[in-house]
């Protein structure tokens, strides 16, 4: 398998570069984060396949007793014939590491976070890259992720999310009492599979790094 990559480019956006010169001494610690980070990180991710039916409220899925709730959810799978539950995370050790550059070097552990972050979204895409093969192979194309907590899909869901692909068990992601996941470099998604390919507007309500996302934090966006 191809190795996981955190694209510079991405990382440095994270840390709010807009095409400014950068010193050496920046260059040299995002070096040193990133291959931190790499060494550090140990990524997974897994997910299932299920059949759905629209209600008043959500979606149920089918097989599972579970209804994902929430008319934004409703909306984001409009015309999916299916949808998968996806699951990706770098691990505990990730978290144990920018703890102890928080306490040493803020300016180290902001890129670090950046670099895990931008690890993470390679994480993430690396699995619906595996969904997407499989949906192409039956004639089914794959829309974005929608999480819990984006619109009014409950956070509190991510217990749902999480106990149907036994990431626990799997992944060893657990929730906080306020559904926060541990480790914190961790992403949930939904992802519908549709017989032609929706017109999906990229924005902060369905992307994956909206959590941690500088630009969000500034008021600002990506795209």
């Amino acid at each position: 398998m191809e190795e996981y990559k955190i694209d510079r480019a991405e990382t440095l956006r994270y840390l709010g570069y807009r095409g400014q010169e950068i010193d050496l001494e920046t260059l040299d610690r995002l070096d040193r984060m990133t291959a931190l980070c790499l060494s550090t990180a140990k990524p997974k991710y897994t997910y299932e396949r299920f059949g759905f039916e629209f209600t008043s409220d959500g979606v149920r899925l089918l097989g599972a007793d579970v209804i994902l709730r929430g008319g934004d959810l409703r909306a984001h799978l409009t015309g999916a014939r299916e949808l998968y539950l996806c699951a990706a995370t770098l691990g505990h050790d990730c978290d144990r590491l920018s703890m102890r550059l928080e306490a040493r070097s803020i300016a180290d552990a902001v890129v670090f976070n950046a670099a895990s972050v931008s690890l993470i979204e390679d994480v993430s895409n690396r699995a619906q890259a595996e969904i997407n093969e499989s949906a192409e192979k039956r004639g089914l194309a794959v829309g974005g992720r929608y999480s819990p907590g984006y619109g009014d899909f409950p956070l509190t869901q991510q217990r749902d999310v999480l106990r149907l692909l036994r990431a626990e068990e799997r992944l060893g992601i657990t929730l906080t009492d306020g559904c926060l996941m541990l480790p914190r470099k961790s992403v949930t998604g939904v992802i519908g599979l549709y017989e032609d390919k929706p017109d999906e507007r990229v924005s902060c309500a369905v992307c994956s790094m909206r959590d941690w996302c500088e630009f969000r934090k500034g008021g600002d966006h990506c795209g």
